[in-house]
């Protein structure tokens, strides 16, 4: 082992160390201090007027102020009757203490101190509050909201996300009905001895999740303290990728993910992981990314046109020559679906009003869809298919499409979506109406997850990988986060 692995190992084992002494410190501080034990009894003699003082404080419009989820912190009151959650007598206050030693270690899961009131909530004030008969109800009061409302707020950034596009932070305080909602989980466990181990779970059950999560933990908890030594580059790009992962929360070992800049799809299942080529949208016209469920595969599908590629490509190519639509085996309706016939006439009054027309493409060698369709419902009409254009694949760099996913070996994950799904049995006919361009309709009796991400950074092997920035996102996120983007290139880190 050479001189420089040592001596990075023992700072390691010291920080290691270090932490754990710390932690014990702290248990034992308040386990067995005398003092301590012997002003509990005081400092709860009063649970009343620490109860008046909080449904009084949750009136004061300053201290909400100071809150990210102000409505949330009310209806966990609420459900607690007003009663105070971490200003608990020596018995009882791992809870509180786990809650603190959590808001510790923010930075191990990709989230930022300063976003959890850590220049209010410190291990002094907690003593105090916990300890100090002599100390204001007030002081006290703003502890026990501030935790509270510093507890809401981790719950909900490693469940959403903060800077979560699909749902901002206001719907989220005002409580999404039927769906999560973090003082109801924080209620639940509340008392709970493994606080800290509920409260992470509700990160993504995902295995691109864990990986940069393990990753993360590892260089920002055993570097923490050595400025010098602390990747910043790689904590941040992890940060970065870790929060787009939370934006489509998911769990479930079954599921087809793909990323946008790896040009790659993983059809993940329990017991193996199945990868595939993709062609994915242009920078122009980017792939979204989302979260939905495939619900069927259709062979030998028709394409519906979207409208502006009806618009902005299609028809001036129909404006010069009447016949492209007819040679390209596509067909134009109007909103009843009438069919038009194209001539020059025709072509006139389409091009002074194209949007009350569109275009369908019929099953065949040269259909864009290619030979099957994987159907999943979304917002932006994107479609996970087949192609004719199969020497794209060759490409390193794939962002070719209009927006839709192309997958090459197409057949090939639609007959393991069929044996996964326990329908072996409909393989066969399958590639017999994708080979006749028959079109057939094929069920799944569970639909499978689809999640579309663009993650520029990835754990393979242990090791951090850096992807193309393809459609220079991650600049704005980074500058949401952080502040400001760090000035280093990434190519030059690892590749």
């Amino acid at each position: 082992m050479k001189t420089g692995q040592t001596i990075s190992i023992i700072r390691i084992g010291h920080k290691l160390m270090t932490l754990a002494m710390g932690i014990f410190f702290i248990l034992s501080f308040f386990a067995n201090d005398d003092l301590f034990a012997q002003s509990t009894s005081i400092s709860f003699a009063t649970p009343d007027s620490i109860k008046i003082e909080i449904e009084k404080q949750l009136d004061n419009p300053d201290l909400l102020k100071q809150f990210n989820f102000p409505k949330t912190v009310k209806r966990f009151y609420s459900l607690n009757s007003n009663q105070a959650n971490w200003l608990r007598p020596e018995q009882d206050i791992k809870p509180t203490v786990s809650a603190m030693l959590l808001l510790d270690c923010v930075r191990q899961f990709g989230l930022q101190p300063a976003d959890y009131h850590n220049k209010v909530l410190n291990y002094v004030l907690m003593y105090d509050a916990l300890n100090n008969n002599k100390l204001k109800a007030t002081v006290k009061v703003e502890f026990e909201l501030l935790l509270t409302d510093a507890m809401i707020s981790m719950i909900n950034h490693l469940h959403n996300g903060k800077y979560n596009p699909f749902l901002d932070k206001d719907s989220i305080d005002n409580g999404l009905k039927n769906e999560f909602n973090a003082e109801e989980l924080l209620l639940k466990f509340k008392n709970s001895s493994s606080l800290m181990e509920n409260i992470l779970a509700v990160q993504p059950q995902i295995d691109e999740y864990s990986k940069l999560q393990g990753y993360m933990k590892l260089i920002a908890g055993q570097y923490t303290c050595d400025a010098y030594e602390t990747p910043e580059k790689e904590i941040r790009l992890i940060s970065m990728n870790m929060e787009r992962l939370r934006w489509i929360n998911t769990a479930g070992s079954t599921y087809l993910h793909v990323n946008i800049p790896t040009y790659k799809l993983y059809y993940h299942t329990a017991d193996s992981i199945y990868e595939f080529k993709v062609v994915v949208g242009k920078p122009s016209t980017p792939t979204p990314t989302l979260k939905s469920f495939i619900s069927h595969l259709e062979s030998a599908p028709d394409w519906k046109v979207p409208h502006k590629i009806f618009i902005n490509e299609l028809l001036p190519k129909a404006i010069k020559d009447n016949s492209y639509f007819d040679n390209n085996h596509m067909a134009v309706y109007d909103q009843k679906e009438n069919f038009i016939s194209i001539n020059s006439k025709t072509i006139a009054q389409i091009k002074q009003n194209p949007k009350l027309y569109h275009a369908r493409q019929t099953a065949g060698c040269d259909n864009a869809l290619g030979k099957v369709v994987f159907r999943f419902n979304n917002a932006y009409d994107v479609y996970l298919h087949d192609t004719p254009e199969q020497q794209y694949f060759s490409r390193s760099k794939r962002a070719l499409s209009h927006g839709c996913v192309r997958v090459q070996k197409a057949e090939n994950l639609a007959a393991l979506l069929l044996e996964k799904d326990q329908q072996s049995n409909q393989i066969t006919t399958l590639k017999t109406a994708m080979i006749n361009y028959t079109k057939r309709q094929f069920t799944l009796k569970n639909p499978v997850p689809v999640l579309i991400t663009y993650l520029t950074t990835t754990v393979e092997n242990g090791l951090i990988v850096y992807h193309e920035d393809t459609y220079k996102l991650d600049n704005v996120l980074e500058k949401q986060i952080f502040g400001e983007p760090a000035q280093f290139n990434k190519v030059s880190i690892k590749k």
